[in-house]
């Protein structure tokens, strides 16, 4: 059995005393050893997203896994790990295991692309922003006719006009920067994991460097169609994302869907916090003939809710 060093940061003596218990409880059950370790030595960060932001963004830079842990009420982060307070032993297991999964992958060689040339720059900032919501400060994002977002304290902020066009896709903001100034008199304010599915969706036709085009992937929940607004293409792939795990090419293949929208589609729910990366499951057969029922109940069950949220049958 593999074992692996673990740190935790940002939790109260007691909350860190009973993670450790929970390591020692689950020996002999996960499928690997879990040793706590300093943050130095360790391979694995267990983090409150409140921890220290300098820490969490050095650790980042690290490539190593880190599993956050979020309050009963906070949002997801976009991130392949998280776990909401109070962690639960089970909770914790299951979670571990799957990062062992992770950590026994082969990586890949990281490549940096050069400066302007990455389509996946403009949703790599949000992501950094998105992760350190708890900083004190601004950041900003621009577009060429002079549109702004500002994210801030786990919100984005927009005039109304600048907010219509991100969500009608047609917003191609810059990359988020650090800035001193305040959101403008009259600007909206909406989620930051809002913000981060239209970054998702307006991003490239390729898959989002930071998934693994090896994985299956499903929904831990449906978006919210209602405020995100709903196209056809998306609540079908909706629909095949949250009945089981799928490639991307799985997924294009089940929904009909060109795999570009797929890839779009699977960015968004990542940024937003809606995604779940199953490691090295085996893809699912397209559904056969004899699987046909099962698909037009899908269908039915896409067609009632695209009339529940007022678009064309």
């Amino acid at each position: 059995m593999a074992t692996y060093k673990i740190c935790d940061i940002g939790f109260a003596p007691d909350a860190s005393h009973a993670l450790h218990s929970m390591f020692k409880i689950m020996e002999g059950r996960a499928q690997a050893s879990w040793v706590p370790a300093t943050l130095d030595a360790a391979d694995v960060l267990l983090a409150n997203v409140t921890a220290d932001p300098l820490a969490l963004s050095a650790w980042s830079r690290s490539g190593k896994p880190v599993i956050f842990v979020i309050d009963e009420r906070g949002s997801f982060p976009p991130a392949p790990f998280v776990l909401r307070h109070p962690v639960r032993v089970m909770q914790l297991l299951s979670m571990l295991d799957n990062v062992t999964e992770h950590l026994r992958e082969p990586r890949r060689q990281a490549t940096v692309a050069p400066e302007g040339t990455c389509a996946w720059r403009v949703a790599e900032s949000l992501r950094a922003v998105a992760m350190h919501t708890v900083e004190r400060g601004w950041n900003v994002a621009e577009d060429a006719e002079g549109a702004h977002v500002w994210v801030g304290g786990g919100h984005a902020h927009a005039l109304p006009a600048t907010l219509a066009a991100l969500r009608e896709g047609r917003l191609a903001l810059g990359t988020f920067q650090p800035t001193t100034d305040w959101p403008a008199a009259g600007a909206e304010r909406l989620p930051v994991r809002d913000l981060a599915w239209y970054v998702g969706l307006a991003g490239d036709e390729s898959l989002a460097p930071w998934l693994d085009a090896g994985a299956a992937f499903r929904l831990r929940r449906w978006p919210d169609f209602g405020r995100l607004g709903a196209r056809v293409e998306l609540l079908e792939l909706a629909a095949h994302a949250a009945a089981r795990p799928c490639t991307p090419a799985l997924l294009a293949s089940g929904s009909g869907q060109p795999l570009a929208t797929v890839n779009r589609f699977l960015a968004a729910a990542s940024m937003a916090g809606l995604l779940v990366a199953v490691p090295r499951v085996e893809a699912v057969p397209v559904a056969s003939t004899a699987a046909a029922p099962p698909a037009r109940g899908w269908r039915r069950f896409v067609g009632d809710l695209r009339k529940h949220l007022g678009l064309v049958a």
